[in-house]
């Protein structure tokens, strides 16, 4: 189960993902393959709330690259996680996302950085970014650099 509220703001995108029983180790920590998981949920999410509206959610993409920094466990008192999402980079065929996963207490426990590719599922190949989807990446990249900066003056 998820919810989104992805609408409240066209640069950070943030959802809310239950946590299971299972995905705990014998530690009492959520196992580091599962952040994987959880990110992929949450793209998923992102890219039907940032391009469904416009008609573009089935636009075929791949991860080209993960990189993962675990900054502290979710332990078992959380039964949930956030997730947010901002754009960093959008190039010709590839955009680059931050994704960060806190737990129930608001802590950061881990950062991705992600690169998708746009991709031509009968060629197996990189494929230009279609004009509707980058625009809707580029005016999230402004929006997430707008508030990196701090408040326009």
């Amino acid at each position: 189960m998820s919810s989104t509220e992805g609408a409240l703001d066209a640069g950070t995108f943030r959802c809310t993902l239950q946590v299971r029983w299972a995905d705990f180790d014998q530690y009492g920590h959520v196992n580091n393959v599962k952040y994987i998981e959880y990110a992929q949920e949450a793209r998923i999410l992102f890219v039907r709330s940032r391009f469904g509206p416009f008609g573009l959610g089935n636009l075929p993409q791949v991860v080209r690259r993960s990189e993962i920094d675990h900054l502290r466990p979710v332990l078992r008192d959380s039964t949930s996680v956030d997730i947010e999402i901002e754009v960093e980079r959008v190039g010709t065929t590839s955009y680059t996302i931050r994704q960060t996963i806190f737990d129930a207490a608001g802590e950061t426990c881990c950062v991705l950085r992600v690169v998708m590719v746009a991709y031509d599922t009968s060629t197996s190949t990189a494929v230009e970014i279609p004009a509707g989807v980058r625009n809707v990446l580029e005016a999230a990249t402004q929006r997430a650099a707008i508030t990196d900066q701090g408040p326009a003056r």
